[in-house]
C-alpha cells in the first residue's frame, strides 16, 4: 500500500485527478471502473490480455483519492493511495466495505513484485509531472515548529497504524450490518442458526480486513527496501511469501480463539442464570 500527498489548490482538483487517472489506465489498455463515495474517489483497474492471464483475472489496482486531514503545512493536501486487491463487480452499486472485499490482497509471484511497484511509481510520476500537481516532500521548512507539540518521553508508545480512515469506514459499515442482524434476530425475523451463520461471515470479514491491513503495513516496508535496491526481486518475493505463510493464519487463529473465549463466558453466564438449559448450553458450545 502506498500513499502520496499532493498540494490541493482548487475544489475540483480531486475530480480532475480522478478522471485523468481513469484515462491514464485506459491508455494502457486496462479495464477500469470508478465511482465517488463519501467524498472519496475510487478507481479499480485490471490488465487485459496476456498480463491479465498471468496475474489473474480477479486482481486489480485500487486507487483512492481523498483530502488529507493532516495540518502540518499551511496548504491543503490530497492523497493518492494505491493498493492491490480483488476486482469488484458493479463498483458503482457496491457499499463502501464491498469495494474492498477480501481486504488489501497482496499480489505475490515474481511477475507481480517489480511490475506492480514500477506501475505505481509511473502513476505517481504522471500525477506530479504531467498533471502538474506539487508533491509533498520531506522538506519541513514550511512547518512552524513551534506549533508541533514536543515530548520529553523517548519511550512514547508507537502510533496505532490501524487507525486508517478507509479501514475504519469499512469496519464501521460491517459492524452496522451485524447490528442489523441482531435486531432481526431479536424480532424473530432470523432463526438462531441463520443469525449465527450470517454474523460469522461478517466477523470473518472484519478479521480479514484488519489482518490484511497489518500485513500490508509490513509489506510496505519491504516495498520501500525493494525500490531502494536493498532487496532484489527474489529476496522481496521470499519475504512476502514468508509473511503471508507465517503471520496471516497465526493472527486469524488468535483472534477467533479470543472471540470464542468471549462467547464461552457469555454462554456460561446464561447457563448459570438459567437463561439456557444444560442441553442448549452444550449444543451451543459444540457449534463454536
Amino acid at each position: 500500500m502506498a500513499k502520496s500527498y499532493f498540494i490541493n489548490h482548487h475544489s475540483q482538483d480531486l475530480e480532475k485527478v480522478y478522471k485523468a487517472i481513469i484515462l491514464w489506465f485506459k491508455g494502457k489498455q486496462y479495464e477500469v471502473e470508478g465511482t465517488e463515495k463519501q467524498g472519496i474517489y475510487l478507481i479499480q483497474a485490471r490488465k487485459t490480455g496476456t498480463i491479465r492471464t498471468l496475474l489473474g483475472s480477479n486482481l486489480a489496482f485500487k486507487i483512492s483519492i481523498y483530502l488529507s486531514n493532516d495540518n502540518l503545512t499551511n496548504k491543503r493536501e490530497f492523497i493518492v493511495e494505491i493498493t492491490r486487491g480483488k476486482w469488484i463487480q458493479n463498483i458503482a452499486g457496491a457499499g463502501f466495505a464491498g469495494l474492498f472485499t477480501g481486504g488489501f490482497t497482496v499480489m505475490t509471484g515474481i511477475a507481480t513484485a517489480g511490475w506492480g511497484l514500477l506501475l505505481e511509481n509511473e502513476l505517481i510520476s504522471y500525477v506530479e509531472n504531467d498533471l502538474n500537481f506539487q508533491r509533498v516532500t520531506s522538506d519541513i521548512s514550511n512547518i512552524n515548529n513551534q506549533d508541533i507539540p514536543k515530548s520529553n518521553n523517548n519511550n512514547s508508545p508507537p502510533i496505532n497504524r490501524v487507525e486508517n480512515t478507509e479501514l475504519k469506514a469499512i469496519i464501521k459499515e460491517l459492524e452496522a450490518e451485524i447490528n442489523k442482524l441482531e435486531i432481526a434476530f431479536t424480532d424473530e425475523i432470523l432463526t438462531e442458526a441463520e443469525f449465527t451463520r450470517k454474523k460469522a461471515i461478517l466477523e470473518r470479514k472484519i478479521d480479514d480486513y484488519e489482518v490484511n491491513f497489518f500485513i500490508e503495513e509490513k509489506i510496505l516496508k519491504l516495498q520501500e527496501a525493494f525500490s531502494q535496491g536493498i532487496l532484489d526481486k527474489m529476496e522481496y518475493e521470499e519475504k512476502v511469501n514468508e509473511i503471508e505463510a507465517t503471520i496471516r493464519d497465526k493472527i486469524l487463529q488468535e483472534r477467533r480463539l479470543q472471540r470464542n473465549k468471549t462467547k464461552l463466558i457469555k454462554l456460561q453466564e446464561a447457563f448459570n442464570n438459567g437463561i439456557i438449559t444444560k442441553e442448549e448450553y452444550q449444543q451451543k458450545i459444540s457449534n463454536l
